[in-house]
């Protein structure tokens, strides 16, 4: 008689419901289920009670030829023993498992409006997150998977591990790097955007385009149009916002406001739309909103009016 082992059984089990389970594999799972242990373990009014999934394509054949198989190995009596756990098997096909699997824990970091956040993960790399973002991933992080959930914008430092890829997802867009330092932004109703600053990382849309970025490549991803446009930036430009300074070349007036209402925790709301068209140009170092505000207003033309976290901006 084989010895019982549980894990054995869960193994041959998931090869089962993944239609991977080789004829000897389906042979030894229906001897694992005649012992009595097993019976005891797995009591056929236990499976019954699970919930029904469909049966992978082909597999009920392939199960039937190991019965066959196993018949003309063992008694009749035997066989007799082993027949209700052979139904039961194929019952077992279209079933959940038995023992529930790991339910992933998700750990999730958020940095709040004004705030910058530095996170060390599990493998050594580094998280550092702009205002208004979060990360979340799990607690097979490092050991199964180096797998990222990011909404808003981070700047990410990865500890190399040619085994395991890093992977930022981002709404229907995957970043996979290998080891290198780039930044990942994506808020809201706003496109995505990649920057390289060291090494090499691949932009993949689910919808099958995919891009390649170096060092100094940034990407944008506008997914109505599963259309990618890369750019040129300077390496330390992409994460002068942790030294607190907005960049602001070519972003117009409705995308830099967009910026400060995340740091200042504001609302900014333009008297017209011609307003929010404004290209701009240059740095500007976050020392205080209204500081940022006067330099706009001065450029362009414009005022701004304040009441609590209200700010309105419109022309002189």
């Amino acid at each position: 008689m084989i010895k019982r082992d549980a894990g054995l059984l869960q193994e041959l089990i998931d090869k089962v419901q993944h239609n991977t389970a080789s004829q000897e594999e389906l042979l030894l799972l229906l001897q694992l289920l005649e012992e009595q242990d097993h019976r005891v373990l797995m009591p056929a009014e236990e499976w019954l009670q699970s919930e029904s999934q469909p049966l992978p394509a082909g597999l009920k054949s392939k199960v039937v030829k190991a019965a066959v198989q196993k018949r003309t190995t063992v008694k009749y009596g035997y066989f007799r023993r082993w027949l209700p756990y052979a139904a039961m098997l194929l019952l077992l096909l279209g079933l959940a498992f038995l023992w529930p699997r790991h339910q992933p824990v998700y750990t999730t970091i958020a940095a709040a409006d004004g705030e910058i956040k530095r996170i060390a993960l599990p493998d050594s790399s580094v998280v550092v997150l702009n205002a208004r973002s979060v990360i979340r991933y799990s607690d097979e992080y490092a050991t199964a998977s180096r797998d990222i959930m990011l909404e808003g914008e981070a700047f990410f430092e990865i500890h190399p591990d040619r085994q395991t890829p890093f992977i930022v997802h981002t709404g229907n867009v995957q970043t996979k790097v290998l080891g290198t330092s780039f930044n990942v932004k994506r808020y809201p109703g706003e496109k995505l955007v990649v920057s390289v600053a060291s090494g090499k990382v691949k932009v993949i849309a689910t919808a099958g385009k995919e891009m390649v970025l170096g060092k100094g490549s940034k990407a944008s991803y506008d997914s109505a149009a599963n259309q990618f446009a890369s750019f040129r930036e300077e390496p330390h430009n992409m994460n002068s916002w942790q030294q607190g300074i907005i960049n602001m070349n070519n972003l117009t007036l409705a995308e830099v406001t967009t910026v400060l209402e995340r740091w200042y925790s504001v609302r900014i709301m333009l008297d017209a739309p011609e307003t929010g068209r404004h290209v701009l140009s240059g740095q500007q170092t976050n020392t205080s909103l209204e500081s940022v505000l006067e330099s706009i207003c001065f450029i362009y033309h414009l005022q701004y009016h304040r009441q609590g976290n209200i700010i309105r901006i419109n022309k002189k």
